[in-house]
Protein backbone atom coordinates (compact mmCIF):
# COMPACT_ATOMS: atom_id res chain seq x y z
CA UNK A 1 0.00 0.00 0.00
CA UNK A 2 1.22 3.84 -0.58
CA UNK A 3 2.04 4.81 2.90
CA UNK A 4 1.34 8.40 1.31
CA UNK A 5 -1.54 8.04 -0.14
CA UNK A 6 -2.87 6.18 2.90
CA UNK A 7 -2.46 8.95 5.21
CA UNK A 8 -3.99 11.56 2.64
CA UNK A 9 -6.88 9.72 2.99
CA UNK A 10 -7.30 8.60 6.45
CA UNK A 11 -10.42 10.95 7.33
CA UNK A 12 -12.15 9.28 4.30
CA UNK A 13 -11.30 5.96 5.36
CA UNK A 14 -12.64 6.74 8.82
CA UNK A 15 -15.70 8.03 7.84
CA UNK A 16 -16.47 5.07 4.98
CA UNK A 17 -15.79 2.02 8.33
CA UNK A 18 -18.77 3.91 9.93
CA UNK A 19 -21.25 2.32 7.20
CA UNK A 20 -19.22 -0.93 7.16
CA UNK A 21 -17.71 -4.23 9.35
CA UNK A 22 -14.67 -4.28 10.82
CA UNK A 23 -13.42 -7.03 8.51
CA UNK A 24 -13.22 -4.28 5.61
CA UNK A 25 -9.26 -3.80 5.42
CA UNK A 26 -7.44 -0.68 4.30
CA UNK A 27 -6.39 -2.23 1.49
CA UNK A 28 -9.86 -2.52 0.12
CA UNK A 29 -11.34 1.16 0.63
CA UNK A 30 -8.55 2.35 -1.11
CA UNK A 31 -8.77 0.00 -4.08
CA UNK A 32 -12.77 1.13 -3.98
CA UNK A 33 -11.20 4.58 -4.31
CA UNK A 34 -8.78 4.31 -6.28
CA UNK A 35 -10.13 1.53 -9.00
CA UNK A 36 -13.33 3.42 -9.82
CA UNK A 37 -13.61 5.15 -12.57
CA UNK A 38 -15.06 8.53 -14.27
CA UNK A 39 -14.88 10.13 -17.46
CA UNK A 40 -15.58 13.86 -17.87
CA UNK A 41 -17.17 14.44 -21.00
CA UNK A 42 -17.56 18.00 -22.35
CA UNK A 43 -17.44 19.54 -26.15
CA UNK A 44 -16.23 22.48 -27.11
CA UNK A 45 -19.30 24.61 -27.58
CA UNK A 46 -20.65 23.34 -23.93
CA UNK A 47 -16.97 24.52 -22.76
CA UNK A 48 -17.39 28.03 -23.70
CA UNK A 49 -18.75 29.59 -20.52
CA UNK A 50 -16.94 30.57 -16.97
CA UNK A 51 -19.48 28.78 -15.28
CA UNK A 52 -19.01 25.60 -17.30
CA UNK A 53 -14.93 25.45 -16.82
CA UNK A 54 -15.76 26.06 -13.27
CA UNK A 55 -18.29 22.82 -12.80
CA UNK A 56 -16.11 20.84 -14.95
CA UNK A 57 -12.86 21.83 -12.68
CA UNK A 58 -14.77 21.41 -9.87
CA UNK A 59 -16.10 17.74 -10.55
CA UNK A 60 -12.83 16.86 -11.84
CA UNK A 61 -10.55 18.42 -8.70
CA UNK A 62 -13.12 17.07 -5.75
CA UNK A 63 -12.73 13.34 -7.80
CA UNK A 64 -9.24 13.44 -8.12
CA UNK A 65 -8.81 14.59 -4.18
CA UNK A 66 -11.24 11.34 -2.79
CA UNK A 67 -8.75 9.16 -5.59
CA UNK A 68 -10.83 8.50 -7.89
CA UNK A 69 -9.27 7.66 -11.63
CA UNK A 70 -10.64 10.44 -13.92
CA UNK A 71 -10.14 11.07 -17.17
CA UNK A 72 -10.62 14.06 -19.03
CA UNK A 73 -12.25 13.59 -22.64
CA UNK A 74 -12.77 17.52 -23.47
CA UNK A 75 -10.27 19.79 -25.50
CA UNK A 76 -8.06 21.91 -24.19
CA UNK A 77 -10.04 25.31 -24.88
CA UNK A 78 -8.64 28.15 -23.13
CA UNK A 79 -9.18 29.14 -19.56
CA UNK A 80 -11.77 32.19 -19.98
CA UNK A 81 -10.81 33.10 -16.18
CA UNK A 82 -9.43 32.37 -12.88
CA UNK A 83 -9.23 28.68 -12.04
CA UNK A 84 -6.95 28.71 -9.26
CA UNK A 85 -5.09 26.48 -7.90
CA UNK A 86 -4.71 26.46 -11.95
CA UNK A 87 -2.63 28.59 -13.34
CA UNK A 88 -3.43 30.20 -16.85
CA UNK A 89 -3.91 28.38 -20.11
CA UNK A 90 -5.94 25.28 -21.42
CA UNK A 91 -8.07 23.63 -19.34
CA UNK A 92 -7.28 20.23 -19.68
CA UNK A 93 -3.62 20.92 -19.93
CA UNK A 94 -3.75 23.13 -16.50
CA UNK A 95 -5.53 20.46 -14.82
CA UNK A 96 -3.46 17.55 -16.02
CA UNK A 97 -0.08 20.10 -14.49
CA UNK A 98 -2.05 20.37 -10.91
CA UNK A 99 -2.75 16.84 -11.27
CA UNK A 100 0.47 15.69 -10.92
CA UNK A 101 0.76 17.68 -7.53
CA UNK A 102 -2.61 16.42 -6.41
CA UNK A 103 -2.54 13.43 -4.10
CA UNK A 104 0.62 10.95 -4.39
CA UNK A 105 0.31 8.28 -7.20
CA UNK A 106 -2.60 9.64 -8.56
CA UNK A 107 -2.85 11.58 -11.85
CA UNK A 108 -5.40 12.93 -14.05
CA UNK A 109 -5.69 10.48 -17.82
CA UNK A 110 -6.54 12.42 -21.17
CA UNK A 111 -9.01 10.62 -23.28
CA UNK A 112 -10.65 7.81 -23.31
CA UNK A 113 -10.55 5.00 -20.80
CA UNK A 114 -10.15 1.66 -22.52
CA UNK A 115 -12.32 -0.31 -19.55
CA UNK A 116 -15.83 0.33 -19.45
CA UNK A 117 -15.87 3.18 -16.77
CA UNK A 118 -18.32 3.42 -13.53
CA UNK A 119 -19.72 6.61 -13.99
CA UNK A 120 -19.68 8.82 -17.50
CA UNK A 121 -20.40 12.44 -16.38
CA UNK A 122 -21.81 14.34 -19.66
CA UNK A 123 -21.48 18.28 -19.70
CA UNK A 124 -24.36 19.68 -20.86
CA UNK A 125 -25.82 18.36 -23.98
CA UNK A 126 -22.17 16.99 -25.07
CA UNK A 127 -22.70 13.42 -26.61
CA UNK A 128 -21.88 10.09 -24.68
CA UNK A 129 -18.84 8.35 -26.00
CA UNK A 130 -18.25 5.35 -23.78
CA UNK A 131 -19.17 2.60 -22.06
CA UNK A 132 -20.10 3.04 -18.68
CA UNK A 133 -22.18 1.42 -15.74
CA UNK A 134 -23.84 4.52 -15.16
CA UNK A 135 -23.82 7.92 -17.07
CA UNK A 136 -25.90 11.24 -16.24
CA UNK A 137 -25.71 15.39 -17.44
CA UNK A 138 -24.64 17.59 -15.51
CA UNK A 139 -26.21 21.87 -16.38
CA UNK A 140 -26.27 25.12 -13.93
CA UNK A 141 -27.96 28.75 -14.25
CA UNK A 142 -26.15 31.20 -12.42
CA UNK A 143 -27.88 30.31 -9.20
CA UNK A 144 -28.65 26.44 -9.45
CA UNK A 145 -27.35 23.11 -10.74
CA UNK A 146 -29.04 20.52 -12.02
CA UNK A 147 -28.08 16.25 -12.96
CA UNK A 148 -30.23 14.48 -14.91
CA UNK A 149 -29.56 10.55 -15.70
CA UNK A 150 -32.25 9.99 -18.54
CA UNK A 151 -32.63 12.08 -21.21
CA UNK A 152 -30.80 14.90 -23.23
CA UNK A 153 -29.22 17.62 -21.32
CA UNK A 154 -29.14 20.89 -22.19
CA UNK A 155 -26.96 22.66 -23.94
CA UNK A 156 -24.29 24.64 -21.02
CA UNK A 157 -26.08 28.54 -21.26
CA UNK A 158 -23.45 31.21 -21.86
CA UNK A 159 -23.08 32.72 -18.04
CA UNK A 160 -20.03 34.09 -16.18
CA UNK A 161 -21.73 33.88 -13.07
CA UNK A 162 -19.62 30.68 -11.67
CA UNK A 163 -21.41 29.59 -8.52
CA UNK A 164 -24.33 27.48 -9.69
CA UNK A 165 -21.52 25.76 -12.15
CA UNK A 166 -19.62 25.14 -9.29
CA UNK A 167 -22.81 22.63 -7.40
CA UNK A 168 -22.83 21.41 -10.42
CA UNK A 169 -19.28 20.05 -10.23
CA UNK A 170 -19.65 18.93 -6.71
CA UNK A 171 -22.79 16.99 -7.39
CA UNK A 172 -21.27 15.09 -9.46
CA UNK A 173 -18.37 14.30 -7.38
CA UNK A 174 -20.55 13.06 -4.95
CA UNK A 175 -22.49 10.61 -7.51
CA UNK A 176 -18.16 9.52 -8.07
CA UNK A 177 -18.15 8.17 -4.41
CA UNK A 178 -21.24 6.30 -4.00
CA UNK A 179 -20.22 4.31 -7.13
CA UNK A 180 -16.75 4.24 -4.89
CA UNK A 181 -18.77 2.74 -1.92
CA UNK A 182 -20.78 0.22 -4.46
CA UNK A 183 -17.56 -1.89 -4.27
CA UNK A 184 -17.42 -2.58 -0.30
CA UNK A 185 -21.18 -2.62 -0.32
CA UNK A 186 -20.37 -6.41 0.29
CA UNK A 187 -19.50 -5.32 3.74
CA UNK A 188 -21.77 -2.93 5.08
CA UNK A 189 -22.72 -3.53 8.24
CA UNK A 190 -26.52 -2.58 7.11
CA UNK A 191 -27.14 -3.45 3.68
CA UNK A 192 -30.40 -1.79 3.56
CA UNK A 193 -29.82 1.60 5.71
CA UNK A 194 -26.33 1.28 2.86
CA UNK A 195 -28.56 1.02 -0.15
CA UNK A 196 -30.61 3.85 0.53
CA UNK A 197 -27.27 6.21 1.57
CA UNK A 198 -25.91 5.61 -1.44
CA UNK A 199 -28.47 5.20 -3.86
CA UNK A 200 -27.84 7.13 -7.28
CA UNK A 201 -29.09 10.19 -7.38
CA UNK A 202 -30.89 10.44 -10.78
CA UNK A 203 -32.43 13.96 -10.81
CA UNK A 204 -32.35 16.68 -9.09
CA UNK A 205 -31.77 20.20 -9.53
CA UNK A 206 -30.65 22.17 -6.08
CA UNK A 207 -31.25 25.59 -6.12
CA UNK A 208 -28.44 27.53 -4.16
CA UNK A 209 -30.61 31.00 -3.80
CA UNK A 210 -33.31 32.94 -6.01
CA UNK A 211 -32.87 33.51 -9.07
CA UNK A 212 -33.20 37.55 -8.82
CA UNK A 213 -29.97 36.70 -5.90
CA UNK A 214 -27.67 39.95 -6.42
CA UNK A 215 -24.46 38.87 -8.08
CA UNK A 216 -21.72 41.35 -6.67
CA UNK A 217 -17.99 41.71 -7.39
CA UNK A 218 -16.88 43.77 -4.11
CA UNK A 219 -17.08 41.92 -1.74
CA UNK A 220 -15.30 43.97 1.33
CA UNK A 221 -14.12 43.87 3.99
CA UNK A 222 -14.03 40.00 5.52
CA UNK A 223 -12.43 38.01 7.97
CA UNK A 224 -12.33 34.05 8.19
CA UNK A 225 -11.08 32.13 11.48
CA UNK A 226 -9.33 29.17 10.30
CA UNK A 227 -7.57 28.29 7.39
CA UNK A 228 -8.66 24.91 7.12
CA UNK A 229 -11.08 22.82 4.35
CA UNK A 230 -13.93 24.83 4.70
CA UNK A 231 -12.19 28.37 4.14
CA UNK A 232 -10.70 26.77 1.16
CA UNK A 233 -13.82 25.69 -0.39
CA UNK A 234 -15.31 29.32 0.21
CA UNK A 235 -12.37 30.50 -1.46
CA UNK A 236 -12.30 28.20 -3.79
CA UNK A 237 -15.77 29.87 -4.73
CA UNK A 238 -15.16 33.51 -4.27
CA UNK A 239 -11.93 33.79 -6.66
CA UNK A 240 -13.95 32.68 -9.39
CA UNK A 241 -16.19 35.49 -9.34
CA UNK A 242 -15.06 37.47 -12.67
CA UNK A 243 -13.72 40.67 -11.34
CA UNK A 244 -14.35 40.10 -7.65
CA UNK A 245 -12.62 42.39 -5.14
CA UNK A 246 -12.40 42.26 -1.35
CA UNK A 247 -9.84 41.48 1.16
CA UNK A 248 -9.22 40.56 4.93
CA UNK A 249 -7.54 38.07 7.34
CA UNK A 250 -6.92 34.42 7.65
CA UNK A 251 -6.46 34.00 11.61
CA UNK A 252 -5.18 30.39 11.51
CA UNK A 253 -2.11 29.36 14.06
CA UNK A 254 -2.00 25.69 12.29
CA UNK A 255 0.34 23.80 10.24
CA UNK A 256 -0.30 21.44 7.16
CA UNK A 257 0.04 17.58 6.71
CA UNK A 258 -0.49 14.98 4.10
CA UNK A 259 -4.26 14.64 5.19
CA UNK A 260 -5.49 17.73 4.67
CA UNK A 261 -4.78 17.35 0.65
CA UNK A 262 -8.25 15.41 0.72
CA UNK A 263 -9.95 18.09 1.46
CA UNK A 264 -8.67 21.35 0.73
CA UNK A 265 -9.79 22.56 -2.46
CA UNK A 266 -6.89 25.09 -3.00
CA UNK A 267 -4.24 22.81 -1.70
CA UNK A 268 -1.12 21.31 -3.61
CA UNK A 269 0.88 18.97 -2.42
CA UNK A 270 3.93 20.28 -2.75
CA UNK A 271 2.39 23.28 -0.34
CA UNK A 272 2.01 20.92 2.38
CA UNK A 273 3.60 21.62 5.99
CA UNK A 274 3.72 25.35 6.28
CA UNK A 275 1.47 27.11 8.34
CA UNK A 276 -2.21 26.97 6.77
CA UNK A 277 -2.97 30.99 6.94
CA UNK A 278 -0.03 32.01 5.35
CA UNK A 279 0.19 29.17 2.54
CA UNK A 280 -3.23 30.74 1.58
CA UNK A 281 -2.54 34.22 1.65
CA UNK A 282 0.33 33.49 -0.54
CA UNK A 283 -1.67 32.08 -2.85
CA UNK A 284 -2.29 33.88 -6.42
CA UNK A 285 -6.60 34.73 -6.00
CA UNK A 286 -7.21 37.63 -8.56
CA UNK A 287 -8.70 40.39 -7.08
CA UNK A 288 -8.58 39.15 -2.97
CA UNK A 289 -6.20 40.70 -0.62
CA UNK A 290 -5.55 38.28 2.07
CA UNK A 291 -3.27 38.88 5.34
CA UNK A 292 -2.06 36.00 7.33
CA UNK A 293 -2.96 36.28 11.39
CA UNK A 294 -0.81 32.98 12.06
CA UNK A 295 -2.46 33.16 15.74
CA UNK A 296 -5.49 30.36 17.21
CA UNK A 297 -8.80 33.22 17.80
CA UNK A 298 -9.53 33.24 21.48
CA UNK A 299 -10.57 36.25 23.84
CA UNK A 300 -6.80 36.56 24.76
CA UNK A 301 -5.56 36.80 20.78
CA UNK A 302 -8.38 38.88 19.96
CA UNK A 303 -6.74 42.07 22.06
CA UNK A 304 -3.72 41.44 19.71
CA UNK A 305 -5.34 41.40 16.83
CA UNK A 306 -7.65 43.53 17.64
CA UNK A 307 -11.34 44.33 16.19
CA UNK A 308 -12.53 41.67 13.83
CA UNK A 309 -14.25 42.97 10.25
CA UNK A 310 -17.58 43.98 9.70
CA UNK A 311 -17.61 40.40 8.12
CA UNK A 312 -16.48 37.14 9.73
CA UNK A 313 -16.63 33.64 8.13
CA UNK A 314 -15.90 30.64 10.48
CA UNK A 315 -14.61 27.21 9.46
CA UNK A 316 -13.04 25.63 12.53
CA UNK A 317 -14.59 22.57 14.32
CA UNK A 318 -13.80 23.61 17.80
CA UNK A 319 -16.84 25.00 18.97
CA UNK A 320 -15.75 27.63 21.77
CA UNK A 321 -13.86 29.26 19.00
CA UNK A 322 -17.35 29.72 17.66
CA UNK A 323 -18.65 31.30 20.67
CA UNK A 324 -15.56 33.57 20.63
CA UNK A 325 -16.52 34.72 17.39
CA UNK A 326 -19.94 35.58 18.04
CA UNK A 327 -18.95 37.39 21.63
CA UNK A 328 -16.86 39.64 18.90
CA UNK A 329 -20.26 41.14 17.65
CA UNK A 330 -19.43 41.08 14.05
CA UNK A 331 -22.04 42.84 11.74
CA UNK A 332 -22.22 39.55 10.30
CA UNK A 333 -20.62 36.12 11.52
CA UNK A 334 -21.23 32.94 9.06
CA UNK A 335 -20.25 29.57 10.20
CA UNK A 336 -19.61 26.15 7.81
CA UNK A 337 -19.28 22.54 9.22
CA UNK A 338 -19.54 19.11 8.92
CA UNK A 339 -20.73 16.00 10.62
CA UNK A 340 -20.07 12.66 9.06
CA UNK A 341 -21.14 12.25 5.41
CA UNK A 342 -23.19 16.33 6.14
CA UNK A 343 -22.94 19.96 5.60
CA UNK A 344 -24.32 22.91 7.02
CA UNK A 345 -23.77 26.83 6.76
CA UNK A 346 -25.22 29.45 8.83
CA UNK A 347 -25.43 32.80 9.56
CA UNK A 348 -26.29 35.50 12.45
CA UNK A 349 -26.80 38.90 12.62
CA UNK A 350 -28.42 40.88 15.42
CA UNK A 351 -31.74 39.81 16.46
CA UNK A 352 -31.56 36.41 15.35
CA UNK A 353 -30.10 33.15 16.81
CA UNK A 354 -26.79 33.32 17.44
CA UNK A 355 -23.90 31.03 16.95
CA UNK A 356 -24.02 29.65 21.18
CA UNK A 357 -27.81 29.02 20.07
CA UNK A 358 -27.51 26.81 17.08
CA UNK A 359 -23.92 25.10 18.63
CA UNK A 360 -24.79 24.79 22.64
CA UNK A 361 -22.57 22.14 23.33
CA UNK A 362 -18.63 22.12 23.54
CA UNK A 363 -17.34 18.41 21.59
CA UNK A 364 -14.76 17.57 23.89
CA UNK A 365 -13.33 14.79 21.53
CA UNK A 366 -9.91 15.66 20.03
CA UNK A 367 -9.63 12.53 18.05
CA UNK A 368 -9.25 13.03 13.82
CA UNK A 369 -12.79 13.93 12.53
CA UNK A 370 -14.13 11.32 9.65
CA UNK A 371 -14.98 13.96 6.41
CA UNK A 372 -14.88 13.54 3.35
CA UNK A 373 -13.96 15.96 0.37
CA UNK A 374 -17.85 16.69 -0.56
CA UNK A 375 -18.55 17.58 2.37
CA UNK A 376 -16.07 19.96 3.42
CA UNK A 377 -16.96 21.60 -0.02
CA UNK A 378 -20.06 22.13 0.43
CA UNK A 379 -20.14 23.40 3.86
CA UNK A 380 -17.58 25.87 2.27
CA UNK A 381 -19.67 26.32 -0.64
CA UNK A 382 -23.01 27.03 1.52
CA UNK A 383 -21.22 29.54 3.35
CA UNK A 384 -19.78 31.25 0.28
CA UNK A 385 -23.25 31.88 -1.10
CA UNK A 386 -24.68 33.08 2.65
CA UNK A 387 -21.45 36.38 2.57
CA UNK A 388 -21.75 36.81 -1.31
CA UNK A 389 -25.51 37.39 -0.94
CA UNK A 390 -25.50 39.09 1.75
CA UNK A 391 -22.22 40.99 0.28
CA UNK A 392 -25.11 42.09 -2.25
CA UNK A 393 -27.23 43.84 -0.09
CA UNK A 394 -29.63 40.99 0.32
CA UNK A 395 -32.05 40.43 3.35
CA UNK A 396 -31.50 36.75 3.94
CA UNK A 397 -34.77 35.48 4.47
CA UNK A 398 -34.84 34.45 8.22
CA UNK A 399 -36.30 30.99 7.70
CA UNK A 400 -33.41 29.85 5.60
CA UNK A 401 -30.82 30.82 8.38
CA UNK A 402 -29.40 27.74 8.60
CA UNK A 403 -28.96 24.86 5.76
CA UNK A 404 -28.12 21.13 6.52
CA UNK A 405 -27.31 19.13 3.67
CA UNK A 406 -26.63 15.40 3.08
CA UNK A 407 -24.99 15.96 -0.32
CA UNK A 408 -25.28 12.22 -0.89
CA UNK A 409 -29.16 13.00 -0.70
CA UNK A 410 -29.24 16.46 -2.68
CA UNK A 411 -32.83 15.55 -2.82
CA UNK A 412 -33.53 16.03 0.61
CA UNK A 413 -31.63 19.83 1.63
CA UNK A 414 -33.22 21.33 5.07
CA UNK A 415 -33.30 24.65 5.85
CA UNK A 416 -34.55 26.85 9.46
CA UNK A 417 -34.49 29.55 11.45
CA UNK A 418 -32.10 29.33 14.37
CA UNK A 419 -34.48 29.24 17.25
CA UNK A 420 -32.98 31.45 20.49
CA UNK A 421 -32.02 29.58 23.75
CA UNK A 422 -32.14 30.56 27.03
CA UNK A 423 -29.03 28.31 28.22
CA UNK A 424 -27.24 29.97 25.07
CA UNK A 425 -23.49 29.90 26.20
CA UNK A 426 -22.26 33.15 24.62
CA UNK A 427 -22.15 35.10 27.44
CA UNK A 428 -25.19 37.98 27.66
CA UNK A 429 -26.84 36.98 25.07
CA UNK A 430 -24.86 39.11 23.19
CA UNK A 431 -26.67 38.99 20.21
CA UNK A 432 -29.98 37.05 20.63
Amino acid sequence: MNAALREVLDRTLLLMRDELVDTASDELLIAALTETCVALLADGANLVSHSAQSSYITAALLMARSGHKVHLVAPDVPLVGPQPPLQPGGLVSSLVAVGRDLLPGIEFSVGLPYEEADLEVKFGDSASKIRAKRSFSVGATPWSACLRASGLGSRWTETKWPLGGIAAGALSSVEAFKAAMQKVRPFARNAGHFDAKFAATNAVEYELAPASAPTPTDLGRFDFISAGAITNAVLFALARILGVTGGGRLIDDDTGDLSNLNRYALLLRSMIRGPKASTLASMNLPGLRLKSEPVRYSRESAVTIGPLAPGVLVGVDHIPTRWEAQRAMPNWLGIGATTHWSSMASFHVDGLGCAGCLHPTDDKNDAPIPTVAFASFWAGLLLAIYFVRTAGGESLPVERQCTYLTSLRPELPWCSPVATRRDCPVEAHLVC
